[in-house]
């Protein structure tokens, strides 16, 4: 039951980020960008301001999910609660990377909307967030591993099973990787657009 919680938690949570950061598009659509840039903010701060509401409001979903998993429904995942929302966190900047990533690849409000259903749905998917992955073939498999999300099940299947989270640091370091790595080709896409002038 935590398992099917989590991957439902992980679609929601992509789509929060990107809800957030679809707001950068609307500002420059409406124009409200580019009177925020008459004031003493920089594009860059303005970028990380989003950046920086986007991880406190995954920090706030995340407690009340997790909180309120246990209290309304009783449903306990059998390790200790810090280090589920200590991984959600985790996962919440690969999130927030890949929403930074189809804002950086669209123009407008309508194109974000579609290329965010693209990535999440397909994604979460293969990684097995709407039923278990180990029921699929195996080469959807072997694809799922290249997911982040499928490493955060993976881990929380893990953890349910009685391994320690020191012994899953494996999981932990590929699960930062992606997020490093979501965050960089993001922060290097919003360079380009910057340079070219097409956006930020």
């Amino acid at each position: 039951m935590t398992y099917s919680v989590i991957g439902y938690l992980i679609i929601i949570m992509l789509y929060s980020a990107g809800n957030l950061t679809e707001l950068m598009i609307k500002e420059r659509e409406n124009r409200t960008y580019y009177r925020l840039l008459s004031t003493p903010i920089t594009s860059k701060q303005y970028v990380l301001a989003n950046a920086a509401v986007n991880i406190i409001i995954m920090a706030v979903q995340i407690l009340f999910a997790v909180l309120f998993m246990g209290a309304a429904f009783h449903i306990h995942p059998s390790f200790p609660l810090w280090q589920l929302f200590v991984l959600m966190m985790l996962f919440a900047l690969s999130a927030i990377g890949i929403a930074f990533i189809a804002v950086g690849f669209s123009n407008s409000s309508a194109s974000t909307s579609a290329l965010l259903n693209l990535i999440v749905v397909p994604t979460c998917l293969l990684a097995g967030c709407f039923f278990p992955s180990n029921i699929m073939p195996k080469t959807v498999q072997t694809i799922a591993e290249f997911l982040p999300q499928r490493w955060v099940l993976d881990t929380v299947d893990q953890l349910q099973h009685g391994r320690t989270l020191q012994s899953l640091m494996l999981n932990i370091i590929i699960l930062g990787a992606f997020a490093a790595a979501l965050l960089l080709i993001a922060a290097y896409r919003f360079s380009v657009k910057r340079q070219t002038q097409t956006f930020m």
